[in-house]
């Protein structure tokens, strides 16, 4: 039992994820605000859910779509989640902690920031397409998230390459990430169209998930200040628990790393 399927939350939103090893890519189609479809990429641990314990998982997803559409401002943004699967009263239940990260302005819908929610999502498809290939690191771009952050606490992130998608849509985040003193496998996305469009934030969301996967599922999302160089991210990282305590599953705190 995988997050290998289809997925609808109580918006009515729909992600359809395909999972190798540890690996889960997908895409995601959105009922609420902007429509369209959106590259999502993460990590879930080793270890299937049960009656017992379910199994923790990390997500990022890139708001710019990835078919054609009319564009709006929230194609700069992305978002980082993060919870489990765990088996409630018998049935499959995916509760994310979910961090929407609004790098600019959207008149009409909301101001720049970071926005919290809980979603809860039912699985309607077992069936899932073949996982995403991911380009490759030599395909990588000039990014100024492109090298070694720290944080005051010891977290690092080690960014070792930004590959764009096709046509420039936002760029794959690829590297290491260093928490709680123990190496991480890392896999995210960014808005590489900040800069050139004018924008002061640069908003990015990473997946993170301990090289022996049995968690914790990391998600770190916020926004790099291009003109300061401070990268902030909220930090948001799932253990498994017992069904009867999923509100004890994710922990959340901030973090500011500085370029070294």
């Amino acid at each position: 039992m995988t997050l290998a399927g289809v997925w609808k939350n109580e918006y009515g939103s729909q992600m359809t994820l395909s999972v190798s090893g540890n690996l889960v890519t997908g895409t995601y189609e959105s009922t609420t605000g902007s429509t369209g479809k959106y590259c999502v990429i993460g990590w879930q641990t080793s270890a299937d859910p049960t009656t017992s314990v379910g199994q923790a998982a990390t997500l990022a997803i890139e708001w710019h779509s990835i078919v054609s559409g009319p564009p709006d401002d929230s194609w700069h943004w992305v978002s980082g989640l993060s919870g489990q699967l765990s088996i409630q009263d018998g049935a499959e239940q995916l509760v994310l902690s979910h961090a929407l990260v609004a790098s600019i302005d959207f008149p009409g819908l909301a101001p720049a920031g970071t926005y919290i929610d809980k979603l809860i999502y039912t699985r309607s498809s077992a069936e899932a397409p073949g996982a995403t290939a991911l380009p490759e690191p030599k395909d990588a771009a000039t990014d100024p998230l492109v090298g070694s952050w720290y944080a005051s606490d010891g977290t690092a992130l080690l960014i070792s390459s930004v590959v764009p998608y096709t046509g420039n849509a936002f760029g794959y985040v690829m590297g290491k990430l260093i928490w709680n003193g123990g190496p991480s496998l890392l896999y995210g996305v960014t808005d590489i169209n900040a800069a050139p469009d004018g924008l002061a934030l640069q908003s990015v969301a990473v997946a993170g998930l301990p090289s022996d996967a049995g968690g914790p599922a990391i998600s770190l999302a916020g926004t790099l200040d291009l003109a300061s160089g401070i990268l902030t991210l909220l930090d948001q990282n799932s253990v498994s628990t017992a069904p009867d305590a999923t509100y004890v599953e994710t922990n959340i705190s901030c973090k500011m790393f500085k370029r070294s």
